[in-house]
């Protein structure tokens, strides 16, 4: 579970550098082929930070989170995430410190890569095409690919340095100290500019194991080798098991030459996850490729689990939540994972609060207990929080959540009504009670009708002489 938020507070200061120089290009960038992979609050966040910019940095005089959040208009909780998801994709760094006036954060932004070496990273790449789609992915693409014009058949008749401007000879021998200094400096700070590749773990998928299953094929394992980070990230997005990809693998790859095709893999991955047609059974996953290792497993009573329970949690460990979602809706009601859902999904996954169990159970709650047709938003932010703060790391834990939620929820009803009637009995009128006794209606005396009636004669007498 991740609360790494819960260690900051808003008070805490920060401050904004940043590793290179940022340009208008570099937003176009950040706007088209990042921000669908990171989300609009992260996006936000890194241009909220780029405002923050300012040549001097005075310590003295930074900034609280506060004021960010307010910017933001977002919390802790979401403002972490979005932090999380610019220093996992590389776009920023995170750097903290302590001082006489308490604790800060040096927040370094980075600019993003080139969209040459973008559409070349198989993760990225990857990434992207699930956000928007091979349409869109297309035409981003040919969008970002820098028009080439063939120059063999041309004479290149540009000018060169020297002819454009006149340098005597001693300037460029012996450069001027203020030159050597400043650019001593400039050399120091380029060393580390140059983008570097996001690093994937290979933990929780076993190359030794798809090296044998492919054994057998033709498939060459040198070409395969090579695509080894294409293959993680698509294991990490759908959560496609070795014995899966080593099908797709077979399917990607060229009859003639027994080379696997990258480009075929990653197409035909995307477009068999998300096709309504897919087979159930399609990316199933092991408990060992999608729960995390270091979750420790919390002992349950057994009596508070019915055998119900077990099998969902059993049915809960074995697939990926969009896998388990897709099955889920084609037994019940037929349906399919909505674009939203995927999102909300790899949201959720990427904010690494729950191990797939906790989410697959949340995702049963939702469709099952509370016939949802397709995941709110709003409900999934609500229960994440619910169960955030109430330590939920298996999906026992899960299950006895709910069933505690629904008991508070029954008692919290009937103490309502119970409220009620007390107040009800005690505002009662008396003549509103059933026991009360039945007031008698009042007669008047003819004598006293006869006098009251020659008074209010005289009384209209008085007025019209008056008027």
């Amino acid at each position: 579970m991740n609360e790494g938020w819960a260690n900051l507070s808003p008070k805490d200061g920060f401050l904004v550098t940043q590793k290179n120089y940022l340009s208008d290009f570099d937003q176009k960038v950040l706007t088209f082929l990042y921000q669908p992979i990171i989300c609009a609050r992260a996006f936000s966040l890194f241009l909220t930070l780029w405002t923050e910019l300012s040549p001097t940095q005075i310590r003295s005089e930074r900034k609280s989170h506060l004021e960010l959040l307010d910017l933001l208009n977002c919390d802790l909780p979401n403002f972490y995430l979005s932090r999380q998801k610019l220093e996992g994709i590389g776009l920023l760094k995170s750097y903290e410190g302590q001082d006489n006036l308490g604790r800060y954060f040096v927040y370094q932004l980075i600019r993003p890569v080139s969209p040459n070496v973008f559409f070349k990273d198989d993760l990225l790449s990857s990434l992207l095409l699930e956000a928007i789609g091979e349409n869109r992915f297309k035409e981003l693409a040919k969008q970002f690919k820098l028009p080439q014009i063939d120059t063999k058949n041309l004479k290149d008749v540009s000018t060169d340095f020297l002819t454009a401007f006149h340098i005597s000879d001693s300037t460029i021998k012996e450069p001027d100290s203020l030159i050597r200094e400043t650019q001593a400096e400039f050399k120091q700070a380029s060393s580390q500019e140059d983008a570097q590749p996001i690093s994937l773990s290979t933990d929780h998928f076993d190359f030794k194991l798809l090296k044998d299953l492919l054994s057998h094929s033709f498939t060459d394992w040198n070409s395969v080798d090579q695509a080894q980070r294409l293959i993680l990230s698509e294991h990490l997005l759908y959560g496609i098991d070795e014995v899966e990809m080593s099908r797709q693998i077979g399917q990607a790859t060229d009859l003639v030459t027994n080379q696997l095709k990258p480009k075929k893999l990653q197409q035909q991955i995307s477009k068999s996850f998300t096709s309504q047609t897919a087979h159930k059974e399609s990316y199933a996953t092991s408990p060992a490729s999608t729960e995390p290792k270091s979750v420790p497993e919390k002992k349950t009573s057994e009596e508070k689990l019915t055998e119900e329970d077990k099998q969902l949690i059993k049915a809960a460990k074995a697939y990926a939540p969009a896998t388990y979602l897709e099955n889920l809706k084609m037994a019940i009601h037929g349906g399919y994972v909505t674009y939203g859902e995927r999102q909300i999904l790899k949201d959720l996954i990427d904010r690494n609060l729950f191990p797939v169990s906790v989410i697959n159970i949340l995702i049963s709650y939702i469709v099952i207990d509370q016939g949802a047709t397709t995941l709110p938003s709003k409900l999934v932010d609500t229960m994440v929080n619910s169960w955030s703060r109430a330590h939920v790391a298996t999906p026992e834990d899960a299950i006895l959540q709910i069933k505690k939620f629904a008991n508070e929820k029954t008692t919290a009803r009937k103490a309502k009504t119970t409220s009620r009637k007390v107040v009800e009995k005690e505002t009662l009128p008396d003549w509103a009670k059933s026991d009360a006794p039945a007031v008698k209606p009042t007669t008047v005396k003819k004598s006293d009708q006869e006098l009251l009636n020659r008074r209010l004669k005289e009384l209209r007498k008085q007025n019209k002489e008056e008027d």
